[in-house]
């Protein structure tokens, strides 16, 4: 038994188990980057702006958000999930909006969630192929806001029928965050409108 262990232990690494090997020595080091620093994470949320870097990583949520508002239109859409997760669902996907007058499809965002919830149907909803059409940028009146817009394209899935080319707004925005007693500035992605 004893052998059959040892055997055992020593083909666990051929077959890719366990910690990945460490970094060859002989191996340059010059590439390699070492994770931020709380500091300098805790700088970006909370900075007065956002540099460029940060900014793609940014942008790259907004995409994010808005996939998980398809995902949660899945949710809400879907008559046999039970109640609460349906009301649940509606109140995240609100929340991924910039306020109650942004637009979904020219109606108001949170009254087109609403009315997902009264299809009476399985609806599969997907935002596919999303693609960049503008990066982030400062509006001309960024100064006075403090917003980052940026534009993305995608095509809507409805049960599988593929739409045209869509277009959402995304809103990089400073929001009140709170952290234990202390209530901080952070920058936060939001979806604007969906056109």
């Amino acid at each position: 038994m004893k052998k059959l262990i040892i055997a055992f232990l020593n083909v666990i690494p051929l077959l890719g188990f366990g910690q990945s090997p460490a970094p060859s020595a002989s191996k340059s080091m010059a590439n390699y980057e070492a994770p931020a620093a709380a500091a300098d994470m805790e700088y970006t949320f909370t900075a007065k702006s956002v540099a460029k870097p940060q900014m793609s990583t940014f942008q790259e949520r907004g995409i994010q958000k808005l996939k998980d508002f398809y995902n949660y239109l899945t949710i809400i859409s879907n008559p046999s999930y039970d109640k609460r997760l349906r009301d649940n669902a509606k109140v995240q996907a609100k929340q991924l909006f910039l306020g109650g007058d942004c637009k979904v499809g020219g109606k108001s965002a949170y009254n087109f969630i609403d009315s997902c919830a009264d299809l009476n149907k399985e609806v599969d909803w997907k935002a596919l192929n999303i693609n960049v059409l503008q990066d982030m940028s400062t509006n001309t009146n960024a100064a006075d806001t403090g917003t980052y817009h940026g534009e993305l394209t995608y095509k809507e899935s409805i049960n599988s029928t593929i739409s045209g080319a869509k277009t959402a707004e995304i809103v990089l925005s400073k929001s009140e965050k709170q952290f234990g007693n202390t209530k901080r500035g952070v920058w936060t992605i939001f979806i604007c409108s969906i056109e």
